[in-house]
């Protein structure tokens, strides 16, 4: 049987299609769906399909407009109190209890005495909740952002471009404990730096 690389390219742009429909981000998704369209573009080249090379094309056009869009629009970012005992928290934290347990477990953020709702263009984006010691220092039990905002450009507001959103709380140091790799990743892309004493711990002074 004779290997035809043109229809296994075939199969692999259908797949990057595919992948690009499972993404939470938009930004994700229009990204990797561009990127799926060219090489489906390129797919229809090999084979001689003039309308799928004109169909693909055009979606990976539309997806670069809007990603362009996306990029080049100003947004709003708040960050407001949120009290731990209101019944919109508890919904919250409810409706994405999944997701924040991967983070914590729901028991123990019950010993949080501080929270706040991050806004992105007056909707919120996210709960940032833990306590903060009598020298400043905010120890961050929960930093959870719903899945169509995860693009770094809240923690990148809040915890770089605008500290002062935070600073404004009477905070001077973020201390947060990596739950797993990915967030680790995470908080070294916010500007945490590793503890000396504990590997698990990250530090940010604003």
């Amino acid at each position: 049987m004779e290997f035809d690389w043109v229809e296994w390219f075939g199969y692999l742009a259908s797949m990057v299609v595919l992948v690009s429909l499972t993404m939470t981000s938009i930004i994700k998704l229009r990204l990797i769906n561009f990127i799926g369209c060219l090489l489906f573009a390129s797919f229809a080249y090999f084979i001689g399909s003039v309308p799928t090379i004109f169909m693909n094309l055009s979606i990976a056009c539309i997806n670069l407009y809007y990603l362009y869009q996306m990029y080049r629009s100003k947004e709003e970012f708040k960050i407001i109190s949120a009290s731990t005992k209101s019944e919109y928290f508890q919904h919250f934290i409810t409706v994405n209890q999944d997701d924040i347990e991967k983070q914590i477990a729901l028991d123990k953020l019950k010993e949080a005495d501080t929270s706040f709702y991050m806004l992105r263009d007056n909707n919120i984006a996210g709960v940032l909740a833990g306590k903060i010691e009598t020298d400043g220092v905010f120890i961050i039990m929960l930093d959870y952002v719903i899945p169509r905002y995860r693009d770094f450009k809240l923690g990148s507001y809040y915890y770089n471009s605008h500290p002062e959103f935070i600073k404004n709380k009477g905070i001077n140091t973020l201390k947060a404990i990596a739950a797993n790799q990915e967030h680790c990743f995470y908080l070294k892309k916010m500007g945490f730096k590793q503890s000396e004493h504990d590997a698990n711990t990250y530090i940010k002074r604003l």
